[in-house]
């Protein structure tokens, strides 16, 4: 079997390098998750705790207000917080890097 084939039984090629992206590409793709982890790491513990509870473990606002002991409108409102500073301090970074 060759890498690029897929797999007979689940029909998915192996993990490979995106060929589709050139390196510059590559580049400025971990250049953006490591500016992300940056300012998620950055941000205030409770909100940094949110964000990654509810980003990358997909949990909803009830989940994440039972494990903060916060009420469900204080966990939108930290998120909301959380949110809106990482907008503003990624803004330059990602419309940057689409131009």
């Amino acid at each position: 079997m060759r890498l690029d084939e897929p797999d007979q039984e689940t029909g998915n090629t192996p993990d490979l390098a995106d060929d589709s992206l050139s390196a510059e590409e590559q580049l400025l793709k971990r250049e953006r998750l490591a500016a992300i982890r940056s300012v998620v790491n950055a941000l205030p513990e409770r909100q940094r705790v949110a964000v990654i509870m509810h980003k990358y473990q997909q949990m909803d606002y009830r989940q994440i207000a039972g494990v903060l002991k916060l009420s469900e409108s204080a966990t939108k409102s930290l998120l909301f917080r959380a949110y809106e500073t990482l907008r503003e301090q990624l803004k330059e970074f990602v419309s940057g890097s689409r131009g």
